[in-house]
């Protein structure tokens, strides 16, 4: 056989492969461009499936569904595809049950906690947004203390400073649902470098407007993928077409897929997770580092739920449809933990009832372990116990374990286990030979984010026409490319000054802490009562 040459070939038809494809042919037309993804769908960890609704049928997202308007890359790819968005709904009480607490609700993004646990909450989170301030985005390993923080898990730095139980839960059910792992398996550094890509912790985790939880797609999130792959021409897109093995020449590359079929091109964009790219053998090898980084960076466990209604029954209780839990005992399931971390409203655009919940990290793998009726069960449940009994009438359900999703490894995101930093900064984005990294791990703005997704494939086709195709760049994307490459020289240069702005800030905010301490304990009692008020007793 022989093979078919490109300009391009694409591995990955997830979001930033056919960003990648999309953002070359648009530069330069007579590029020949191909994709090849394994599945026989587009969209990767996004994937819009149809379900039973009050209107009869709607569609719903059991991967990555959320943007914001802070996530600009993503935002200006949706204008330019003329694909709408709506928000997510967070108007009403929000719940929580964390720890051993009953059932108790509250409004706006102040938890129902006790006036300690709220102060250590703050503290702690004002804590980690000062110190991701001093990370270099493109290079994590120049602060002097990386190795220190990398050493140590998320959950290692939570012992050191967070004082209250229902702080930590809070704070650990949080950090499950981002990341789909418990915080004893992720670097404090990689949490630090991916709370900077976001900008800050607040950012990441809220619903509300500018945050990563704003808003949602209508027409579901795979449309992103859908259209850029019928941008790009559907003819220049090969489901089920998994790569086997890539072997690199002097002038080219050669692309091998399981059903045998093989092409060779000038250039190759990677656009898969780090465990994906595992799965191919490569000639020559991948550097080492590379390799290294790639062994330490897993998936998360995930199981996204979506349960439809006739009526949004909570919307008329007065909830948002909201709540965190951090894994209380079910009863009527042997005394394991309820299964939900975080739940949301998830009406759709069209205005159909449902709810969407995850079973994240050691729960997900837990009740994975369960038939799907006894998850079911303890999904509705647990539900339940925040909404009432009429969770049990819903018209549709379903979950997506993406565990089992072929090629997807896991999600909802990869992350960095202890000590695999130092060979993450130095590899993740370095051009190997002719095979350039793409992928939302690759990415320096809102790392692990479908946004994330967008900026990793652009960047991938200015470095691709940059060989290819040089006359295709503007000169904006000249100085972005001469950027790129400041960035990446400067890495591996350790800076040696030490901050110590924390500390000051740490004592100004005790001796005003120590000064309002007398008012808070002054006030506690009324405190107290108003939290009273807002217990909620289902």
């Amino acid at each position: 056989m022989t093979p078919s040459f490109y300009d391009v070939i694409v591995v990955g038809g997830g979001i930033s492969g056919l960003t990648a494809a999309y953002n070359i042919k648009k530069r330069d037309p007579s590029s020949s461009v191909l994709v090849l993804e394994a599945n026989d769908r587009v969209g990767g960890r996004t994937h819009t499936v149809p379900l039973v609704a009050a209107s009869g049928s709607d569609k719903w997202d059991v991967g990555g569904q959320w943007v914001g308007s802070c996530q600009s890359h993503v935002m200006d790819l949706l204008k330019e595809l003329n694909i709408e968005t709506f928000p997510q709904y967070h108007e009403g009480k929000h719940c929580q049950r964390i720890g051993g607490n009953k059932v108790k609700s509250y409004k706006g993004s102040i938890p129902a906690l006790s006036v300690f646990a709220l102060l250590d909450l703050h503290i702690a989170m004002v804590k980690m947004d000062y110190l991701q301030k001093q990370i270099n985005i493109f290079d994590p390993w120049s602060h002097p203390k990386a190795e220190e923080w990398d050493a140590m898990s998320v959950a290692n730095h939570f012992n050191k400073t967070l004082y209250t139980k229902d702080a930590r839960e809070t704070f650990d059910a949080a950090l499950r649902t981002v990341f789909g792992c418990e915080t004893n398996q992720v670097s404090f550094l990689y949490c630090l470098m991916y709370v900077r890509a976001a900008g800050d912790l607040e950012k990441l985790i809220d619903d509300t407007e500018g945050t990563a939880q704003e808003a949602r797609i209508k027409l579901g999130a795979q449309q992103i993928s859908l259209e850029l792959s019928s941008r790009i021409g559907d003819e220049n897109v090969k489901l089920n077409e998994a790569v086997v093995s890539i072997i690199q020449g002097e002038t080219d590359v050669t692309v091998t897929t399981k059903s045998g079929w093989q092409g060779t091109a000038s250039r190759v964009v990677l656009a898969m997770p780090p465990k994906a790219i595992e799965t191919i053998e490569f000639t020559p090898s991948l550097s080492r580092d590379r390799v290294d980084f790639m062994k330490r960076m897993p998936m998360g466990n995930y199981i996204k739920v979506v349960v439809t209604y006739e009526k949004a029954f909570w919307r008329s209780d007065g909830y948002s449809g909201m709540f965190v839990s951090s894994g209380f005992p079910l009863e009527k399931n042997d005394g394991m933990a309820a299964p939900l971390s975080v739940v949301y409203d998830a009406t759709s655009a069209n205005g159909n009832p449902a709810l969407l919940g995850f079973l994240s990290g050691q729960m997900a793998t837990e009740w994975a372990m369960r038939s799907a009726k006894e998850r079911q069960d303890a999904v509705l449940e647990h539900l339940a116990q925040f909404f009432g009994r009429q969770v049990f009438s819903f018209l549709d359900y379903l979950e997506k374990d993406w565990n089992r999703e072929p090629n997807a490894h896991g999600g909802p995101v990869s992350y960095m286990s202890v000590g695999g930093m130092q060979n993450f900064t130095h590899a993740i984005r370095r051009v190997e030979g002719r095979l350039h990294f793409s992928g939302t791990e690759t990415a320096t703005v809102w790392t692990g984010y479908m946004s994330g997704a967008v900026e990793a494939g652009e960047r991938c086709a200015l470095e691709v026409l940059n060989h290819i195709k040089p006359n295709a760049l503007t000169q904006d994307d000249v100085q972005q490319l001469e950027e790129q490459k400041k960035a990446r020289q400067s890495i591996g240069v350790r800076k040696n000054k030490r901050g110590r702005g924390f500390f000051r800030t740490m004592i100004s905010l005790s001796i005003g802490v120590a000064a309002l301490s007398c008012a808070v304990y002054a006030v506690a009692y009324y405190l107290e009562l108003e939290v009273q008020k807002l217990i909620v007793l289902p």
